[in-house]
């Protein structure tokens, strides 16, 4: 397709552009990181005490990277490094820092982060087996340097920020009935500053931060109505929002949902981006695209049956906000030489615009991804004692996993259903528990439920890549004390 992979047709040597394949570079990545911290305790009586503590964190970064993919010819017959090609001589792998001479092939990023962080509780006995606490906290987790991108994706930034939490908890611990009832209820509100997830861009792992507000309960209990019998229950509700209204590209419709748009496949570099009629609607953004490929088709002496042709409807059921989509070349801003839809935009005036990768969309008031809206926990076992001194164990466990989402789009197919799992286990205690020999089985009906899912870009095939339950395991296990 227009020499994507080979040289023949512009009359060079007989080459291909390298890398031919996906090559992500990393050259080495170093991390200098030191911290101070403290902590202090008060009681001021019985039944009252206090903790203070702080920290203080402090991170250097420096990655070397580069990526490749079909950034330069490189003749047949080039041994060694693919920078021993006379074509390398034009790749800029830093060309977003202005002030260096020369191409780069290895882009350096330095960054530095420090912040001090610290918690106070506060504890209250109102009897012995009852306490009530109240803390905050507040945390840190350092940024850091995404990898190095083949092309500027709208929304993705070179580096992200560190990730900071002011967490809120109340709670109580309560002992009853001299042991035959404990029960743990804690109430959270945790509020994220930039908060850091992963998506999957131009075939690599970025990472983007977001501010997001969780919050819920959880409440543990565990009975035991006789020595021998134990019960445990558990419970905890979450709700997750962000915040701020962050633009990011939905993959599965890089229209953003704008009707007066055309989705483009690139030919040069297998991704997406989207044409947008600013005036005119979907007739204006269509002829756009037409007379762009047209024009490409002049210049490689080719017509619409053997080279790009305008667009084409989607089908009414299509599961995209856009019309119509098209092959053709979409262009970069790093890369604002040649023939693209990116520099045809341009001369259009603001009439059009090209959105790399796609149109950014707001997520704000989402839910963030892998965060059930509940769990729901139980287990009993029975112990029965043998006048040898032995025992025999046996215990039953079922939990339950609301539904989540597995990213930060939402969304019906993004949806991850709730799930259950029973597990058993039979334990023999020799005496004084010196040895025990235990059989177990783990996910007892063999469930295949989906726990979580992530989603490639286009230009690896925008498949979802599913992670499920282990299947039904059973074995045996045994122990010995010395």
């Amino acid at each position: 397709m227009f020499g994507t992979f080979s040289a023949f047709a512009n009359g060079l040597d007989p080459s291909y552009l390298g890398s031919p394949y996906f090559k992500n570079h990393n050259e080495s990545l170093t991390l200098n990181s030191y911290g101070l911290f403290g902590e202090a305790y008060f009681e001021a009586s019985d039944r009252l005490k206090f903790t203070v503590g702080l920290r203080y964190n402090n991170d250097k970064k420096r990655d070397l990277s580069n990526s490749t993919l079909a950034s330069f010819l490189v003749p047949y017959g080039t041994t060694g490094d693919i920078f021993n090609s006379p074509y390398s001589a034009g790749y800029d792998a830093d060309a977003g820092v202005t002030g260096l001479p020369g191409a780069q092939r290895i882009r350096d990023r330095t960054q530095k982060f420090d912040e001090v962080t610290g918690r106070a509780v506060i504890d209250f006995k109102v009897t012995p087996d009852n306490l009530l606490y109240a803390s905050y906290s507040r945390g840190y987790k350092s940024g850091g340097i995404n990898p190095a991108l083949q092309f500027n994706v709208a929304g993705v930034t070179e580096t992200f920020a560190p990730e900071i939490i002011n967490a809120f908890e109340i709670g109580s611990k309560n002992t009853f009935g001299d042991g035959v009832l404990q029960l743990n209820l804690t109430g959270f509100y945790y509020k994220y500053k930039g908060l850091q997830l992963s998506r999957i861009v131009a075939r690599t792992s970025v990472n983007d931060n977001v501010d997001a507000d969780i919050y819920g309960f959880e409440a543990e209990a565990m009975v035991r109505p006789n020595p021998d019998w134990l019960i445990n229950l558990g419970f905890s509700y979450l709700k997750t929002k962000v915040t701020d209204d962050k633009l990011f590209v939905n993959q599965r419709d890089p229209s953003g949902g704008l009707p007066d748009s055309v989705i483009i496949k690139d030919i040069t570099q297998a991704f997406n981006c989207a044409v947008v009629a600013n005036v005119g609607g979907q007739t204006t953004a269509n002829a756009f695209v037409t007379g762009f490929n047209d024009a490409v088709n002049a210049a490689k002496g080719l017509d619409r049956t053997n080279g790009l042709r305008p667009p084409e409807d989607f089908p009414s059921d299509a599961n995209l906000g856009a019309a119509s989509g098209a092959y053709s070349i979409c262009g970069s801003e790093s890369d604002p030489t040649g023939a693209s839809l990116l520099n045809a935009a341009k001369a259009t005036g603001g009439a059009i615009t090209v959105y790399s990768g796609g149109v950014p969309i707001s997520i704000k008031g989402n839910s963030l991804p892998q965060a059930p809206n509940f769990k729901f926990s139980a287990g009993v076992q029975h112990t029965v004692n043998f006048p040898s001194g032995m025992s025999l164990v046996p215990r039953l466990d079922l939990t339950y996993t609301g539904d989540s989402y597995g990213n930060i789009f939402n969304g019906r197919v993004n949806k991850v259903k709730g799930y259950a799992q029973a597990n058993a286990q039979l334990q023999l205690n020799g005496r004084d528990d010196r040895w025990y020999v235990r059989g177990f089985v783990q996910n007892i009906f063999d469930n295949n439920a989906t726990t979580g899912l992530y989603l490639t870009d286009q230009s690896s095939g925008l498949f979802t890549n599913i992670f499920t339950l282990e299947p039904r395991r059973y074995g045996i296990g045994a122990g010995m004390k010395f």
